[in-house]
């Protein structure tokens, strides 16, 4: 590779500081309070609430007062116990099926099935049970917080 000429360094410099200002404009010009995840930024953890299932926090914190969007992933099949939060919270189906079942006692012939695109809005503290269909299911949930899931206790 031939070295290069003063000429062709200076347009180098020149691109490299017009690419940052470029950078720096977009990322200047967003409102404040904006908050974006784009799909390989998500980061999933092991939710406390199911084995087996994981859940990424996209906006605010699950313990504080505000909003809050979350995502859960749960394995095909898994079966969440009975519980409520103290949240009213709207789901969407991203992926998968997600099913709702109401009651204190878990109770399969109850299920409802939401396909992907599906959503429902679950007022705060109803009792209720879900389960994943035959394929990993991702589920976008929203309210506000803090937020919390109490199962249900059966002697």
């Amino acid at each position: 590779m031939a070295p290069r000429t003063s000429a062709q360094r200076w347009i180098l410099v020149f691109a490299a500081i017009a690419g940052a200002s470029a950078f720096a404009s977009q990322t200047s010009d967003l409102p404040n309070g904006f908050i974006e995840r784009r799909a390989d930024q998500i980061e999933w953890r092991p939710n406390p609430a199911v084995a087996g299932g994981q859940i990424a926090v996209l906006v605010g914190d699950p313990a504080k007062q505000g909003p809050l969007v979350l995502r859960i992933k749960m394995p095909p099949n898994i079966v969440v116990q009975p519980h409520t939060h103290p949240d009213t919270r709207t789901y969407t189906v991203l992926q998968g099926e997600w099913k709702l079942g109401f009651g204190e006692s878990y109770d399969p012939t109850k299920l409802r099935t939401y396909p992907a695109g599906s959503m429902y809005h679950l007022p705060a503290g109803i009792p209720h049970f879900q389960a994943a269909g035959s394929t990993e299911t991702i589920v976008q949930i929203q309210s506000i917080g803090p937020t919390r899931t109490d199962f249900i206790k059966r002697d």
